[in-house]
C-alpha cells in the first residue's frame, strides 16, 4: 500500500478521534493509530482492514471497544454495542493474489450456451487454437448433459496434458458459465484457516460475527463454501416443486461441520482502490441456520458491518 494513502489513513483517524465524544471509541482509535504506525508492509492490508471495519461501525452508531478478553486467553478485533445489543467481531483480512476473470473464448461460450440450470466453473488452456478450443468445448457440452452437481471433468489430450475442467458447481435457475480461479484449491485452504482461528476467537455464548475482507468480489463463493460445505446431491430428500432432483451440503464447511457454535454470522466485503483511498465494498452476510443467531445480533451486523455504500 502506498505511503500517502496510508499517511490519509493516519490522519482521518486523529482528525476522528479529535472529535470523538464515545470514550471506547476515541481509545480504538488512538490504539489503531499505534497498530498502523507500527505495522509492516506485509501486515498493513490487515490493520487498513480493521481500521475500515471499525470506522464503518462507528458510523452506525456503534461504541466499539478493541481487544476485548475472551475467558480462554484470546481477544476479540472488536466489540460493537449499540442500543443494549453486543456484537464481537473477529475481522480476518483474506491476503491471496487478485483475480480477474479473462473472457471466456467464443469457442468455447458457443458451446455452452444452453444446457442444465446450474452455475458450472470452467478452465482452460490459454494456447488452444480454435479447433481445439471448439473440441474442448464440445466434451464439456457432452458432460454437461449427464454430469451431477459437484462432479467435474478434466479434459486432456494423447500425452495427458490438461487442455481444460469443468465442474458443477451448484444448483441454479439458469446454465451460469463462470472461470474458476487457478489457484481456487490453494485460497479455499486459506479462507478454511482464516475462519478456524477466528472460531478460535469467538467469545463464548455471546454474539459472533466474522468478517472477511478479500480483494475480489469472486471470493465470496469460496467464503460460502468454507462455511456450508459444497452441493451434492441428496437422495434422502424431496425435491422441490418442479426439480427432478434434491440437493444439499456436504460435512466440508466449518459450519455444516457443526463447529464454531457461538459463530452463527459471517459477512464478506472487499478491500478496494488499496493504492490510492482505500474503501470497503457493500459486502454480503450469512447467517447460520442452527444454532441461530438472535434477530437483534443479525440486524446489527447488517447495520454496522455491511452497510450499502462503500467505506
Amino acid at each position: 500500500m502506498k505511503a500517502h494513502a496510508i499517511s490519509s489513513i493516519l490522519e482521518s483517524l486523529r482528525k476522528q478521534a479529535r472529535a470523538c465524544v464515545d470514550r471506547a471509541n476515541f481509545d480504538t482509535l488512538q490504539r489503531l493509530v499505534q497498530r498502523l504506525e507500527r505495522a509492516t508492509a506485509e501486515r498493513t492490508p490487515a490493520v487498513v482492514a480493521e481500521i475500515l471495519v471499525a470506522q464503518r461501525a462507528m458510523r452506525a452508531g456503534c461504541s466499539v471497544e478493541a481487544e476485548t478478553p475472551t475467558p480462554t486467553g484470546r481477544t476479540c478485533d472488536f466489540r460493537l454495542t449499540r442500543g443494549g445489543e453486543r456484537l464481537h467481531v473477529h475481522v480476518k483480512r483474506l491476503e491471496v493474489p487478485d483475480f480477474k476473470p479473462p473472457a471466456i473464448p467464443a469457442a468455447l461460450r458457443n458451446c455452452l450456451r444452453q444446457g442444465r440450470p446450474a452455475r458450472v466453473e470452467i478452465r482452460w488452456d490459454p494456447q488452444l487454437n480454435a479447433l481445439g478450443m471448439r473440441r474442448l468445448g464440445h466434451a464439456f457440452e457432452a458432460f454437461l448433459r449427464d454430469g451431477d452437481i459437484g462432479e467435474s471433468i478434466c479434459v486432456r489430450d494423447a500425452a495427458q496434458r490438461e487442455l481444460g475442467a469443468l465442474r458443477i458447481d451448484r444448483p441454479a435457475e439458469r446454465l451460469e458459465v463462470r472461470v474458476e480461479r487457478p489457484d481456487r484449491e490453494a485460497v479455499l485452504a486459506r479462507m478454511d484457516r482464516l475462519l478456524e482461528r477466528a472460531a478460535q476467537q469467538c467469545m463464548p455464548g455471546q454474539a459472533n460475527a466474522i468478517m472477511v475482507v478479500g480483494s475480489s468480489a469472486c471470493d465470496a463463493d469460496l467464503l460460502d463454501q468454507a462455511l456450508l460445505g459444497s452441493f451434492i446431491a441428496r437422495w434422502d430428500r424431496m425435491p422441490r416443486r418442479g426439480e427432478r432432483q434434491a440437493y444439499g451440503r456436504d460435512d466440508t464447511g466449518l459450519w455444516s461441520r457443526g463447529l464454531a457454535r457461538d459463530a452463527g454470522i459471517a459477512c464478506w466485503t472487499v478491500l478496494q482502490g488499496e493504492g490510492s483511498r482505500p474503501v470497503l465494498s457493500g459486502g454480503e452476510m450469512w447467517l447460520r441456520s442452527t444454532p441461530a443467531p438472535s434477530g437483534a445480533s443479525a440486524a446489527l451486523a447488517r447495520a454496522a458491518l455491511l452497510r450499502s455504500r462503500a467505506g
